[in-house]
């Protein structure tokens, strides 16, 4: 029998990485402390039911981050996410110019990541915040190599949309 980890490890564990997948998916920061607030009360909640040799915790929760990331958008009314604004940027070491044009590069990387399809996006955002690819599939109801394939794609249409703007 697989034990499971006490939830307070979970939430050490777990929550800067969902705060980041729930931040990539949702227009300001403001909502994102929301959500994740929540789906830690929903995870929490849900915990006695959480068996661990039916899918790993990070699966578990992402699930819960994913479910709660689309009932946002439910209720707001909105029928497609948010073209993201991404404010956790890269860093570069001490050289402002550097830190600029990098900074320029993330944001247009993000906007052409915002207009891959819903499913490419979600396997970049998931893959990205460290889940397995199996893990990915099951989150969006494919198979791992489904997953694979969706991200491939994924990064292959960034790679092209970088390749002929010049980001």
């Amino acid at each position: 029998m697989v034990e499971r980890p006490a939830f307070e490890d979970l939430y050490r564990e777990f929550l800067g990485r969902i705060y980041a997948y729930v931040r990539s998916q949702v227009g300001t920061s403001a909502d994102a402390e929301d959500i994740t607030a929540q789906v830690f009360m929903n995870a929490y909640q849900a915990y006695g039911r959480f068996e661990a040799r039916h899918t790993t915790p990070a699966a578990w929760l992402f699930r819960i981050a994913r479910n709660a990331t689309l009932d946002h958008f439910r209720a707001s009314g909105r029928r497609e996410r948010l073209r993201r604004t991404i404010q956790h940027q890269p860093v570069v070491e001490e050289d402002p110019a550097g830190q600029a044009e990098e900074r320029i590069q993330y944001q247009a990387l993000m906007a052409r990541v915002a207009e891959l399809p819903e499913r490419q996006r979600d396997a970049i955002s998931l893959r990205h915040s460290g889940l397995s690819f199996d893990e990915v599939g099951k989150l969006i109801g494919c198979s791992e190599d489904a997953a694979k394939m969706l991200y491939h794609r994924a990064l292959k249409a960034l790679k092209e949309a970088v390749q002929r703007e010049g980001v």
